[in-house]
């Protein structure tokens, strides 16, 4: 890694979202029916947020398994679990838990890779084995289907108007982007980048420090971070990783990271925070 970037070991757990506030929520790494809480700037042990196994019926043969986390503008918790196929909303006390959707067109959802909301309150998901992004219209209480083409997202990220959403994908390796008309639904969609075949697979995407002309792409088996300038369309930076990692989130003046042994956190590098 770069001299001067820095690394900080944050909490043992997996899957995780970090609100507008900076409190990170995070699936505990050996129960993956428990979210947890933490707040860095406290210097405070994640505290239990929610268990499911107290809100769902779990079958004896399976583990509640979730896939991934957002954190609503409203603060409310977005969750995806698989075995039951739900996308469930938690409120900020944790008292009010809602089944936003478990299925489309009669198929319950497994695995999900993605999960994101645009400030109208649109949620988007990304659902790799059926090769579809759903879009959930609040308003409405339905999912429809957003792509035309087939795609394997492995991560989601809208930016701040809610009228383009990027999807890291692998097989092809690129970022796509779907372009957004005022009902949410799809106008048009082009390759943003495209990366060569082999461990150039795109595995997480978000922008820098809310500065959206800069993404940051997780590449090479989560080993390679990739800093682009979407303006110029340039590779800004290139930095190498000291562990492998299966998901980034940016806060601030730091990048976190999802490692197998826990949540880790880097500096952003000085010279892009000052572009």
């Amino acid at each position: 890694m770069d001299e001067g970037i820095g690394e900080d070991f944050l909490v043992i757990g997996r899957q995780f979202s970090i609100s507008k506030d900076g409190i990170l929520y995070f699936v505990d790494l050996k129960d993956h029916s428990v979210v947890r809480k933490f707040a860095p700037s406290k210097d405070e042990v994640g505290e239990k947020f929610i268990d499911l196994r107290e809100w769902l019926n779990e079958d004896e043969n399976n583990d509640f398994h979730i896939d991934d986390l957002w954190i609503d503008p409203l603060g409310r918790l977005i969750l995806a679990e698989s075995t039951t196929g739900k996308i469930l909303r938690i409120s900020p006390d944790a008292r009010k838990m809602e089944n936003l959707a478990d299925s489309y067109d009669g198929y319950r959802f497994s695995t999900i890779a993605g999960l994101t909301g645009s400030p109208l309150g649109d949620l988007f998901i990304g659902s790799p084995n059926s090769a579809t992004v759903y879009r959930h219209d609040p308003t409405l209480g339905k999912l429809f289907v957003l792509n035309e083409d087939l795609v394997r997202s492995n991560d989601l990220l809208i930016d701040s108007t809610g009228s383009r959403l990027l999807v890291a994908e692998s097989g092809p390796n690129r970022v796509l982007v779907y372009d957004l008309n005022s009902s949410g639904f799809l106008s048009r969609s082009w390759n943003l980048v495209k990366f060569p075949k082999g461990q150039a697979k795109p595995l997480s995407i978000d922008f820098l420090n809310n500065e959206e002309n800069l993404l940051a792409v997780l590449l090479d088996h989560g080993k390679k971070l990739q800093i682009l300038d979407l303006r110029s369309g340039k590779l800004l930076q290139s930095i190498a990783l000291p562990f492998p990692c299966q998901k980034i989130r940016s806060h601030g003046r730091w990048i976190y990271m999802q490692t197998r042994k826990g949540i880790r956190r880097i500096k952003t590098p000085t010279d892009l925070l000052t572009r």
